[in-house]
């Protein structure tokens, strides 16, 4: 991977001990690529951090919690200088088995976001940030208030508008469904906000990961239980679960000068499913 700009800028990697994060974080300590690390576990962490070293990489990592102002800040003040990022890779999420449709919504969307618009600053120009959406963004059946709220994720009354839609829309209040919407206004947000990014020479992509083979995933396929979760394999065009290390070749490669002309959009890592699908 070749990080825009040289020098020793280091790559932020976000969740970096989940599956996706974790396979990230090995793959750029291979090619020698310097990482801050961020996740909920210190004792993961000081592991994981063990492991990159191990694989040929540095490490520097900190505890953070996307929603915890006190942690944003520990992790701004941890950054020496704007500009000084060689990249972002945001894995952090709850999928719909891990909590209630709000605090879904909270994390996998208006934290996100918040978190990233916050370290933009610290971007250097040709930098980028690569998010974790979903398929299911492309799954979601259809609701122009429910999508058009998730589109603005910061606003001062998203809170207030959120509990409206609710109210009229009780999908919303299934952790699925919300999931679904979150990534799917993660997605849209950053096709909105790739010009304001790309005047400042910094890119912003998503990737969406399919039926894949981590911790979450399994949690998520065994929710389905065995004759649904059977029926969505089938549907896979390569025949096969995604592995975490799937994630990380797309995502460093973002992230990289190869990638120095894609901003704006997602990237369906999904071995075909969505594609089958819309064929149906």
């Amino acid at each position: 991977m070749v990080i825009l700009g040289g020098g020793s800028s280091e790559l932020l990697i976000t969740g970096a001990t989940g599956g996706m994060g974790r396979a990230c974080a090995l793959q750029a300590s291979a090619e020698r690529i310097p990482l801050i690390l961020a996740d909920l576990s210190n004792t993961r962490l000081e592991s994981l951090a063990g492991e990159c070293k191990k694989a040929g990489g540095e490490a520097r990592w900190l505890k953070l919690d996307v929603t915890d102002a006190a942690d944003i800040t520990t992790l701004l003040d941890m950054l020496p200088q704007e500009a000084c990022l060689a990249g972002i890779i945001h894995t952090v999420g709850l999928s719909p088995q891990m909590a209630d449709w709000q605090r879904i919504i909270d994390v996998d969307l208006v934290s996100s976001v918040a978190l990233l618009e916050q370290l933009r600053p610290q971007l250097r120009p040709d930098a980028a940030a690569v998010c974790i959406a979903s398929m299911s963004a492309y799954m979601a059946p259809p609701d122009e208030a429910v999508d058009a709220l998730m589109t603005e994720p910061l606003a001062d009354d998203f809170e207030e508008k959120l509990d409206m839609a609710a109210g009229k829309q009780p999908l919303l209040k299934d952790s699925g469904m919300a999931y679904a919407w979150a990534k799917r206004g993660l997605k849209a947000w950053v096709a909105r906000q790739a010009a304001v990014w790309g005047s400042e020479g910094k890119r912003l992509v998503s990737i969406s990961p399919g039926l894949i083979d981590t911790d979450m995933g399994r949690l998520e396929n065994k929710a389905l239980g065995e004759e649904k979760f059977a029926q969505m394999r089938e549907r896979v065009a390569l025949d096969r679960l995604g592995s975490a290390e799937d994630i990380a070749h797309a995502a460093l490669f973002l992230a990289s000068a190869r990638a120095a002309y894609i901003t704006g959009c997602d990237l369906l890592v999904d071995g075909g499913f969505v594609a089958r699908l819309q064929e149906a």
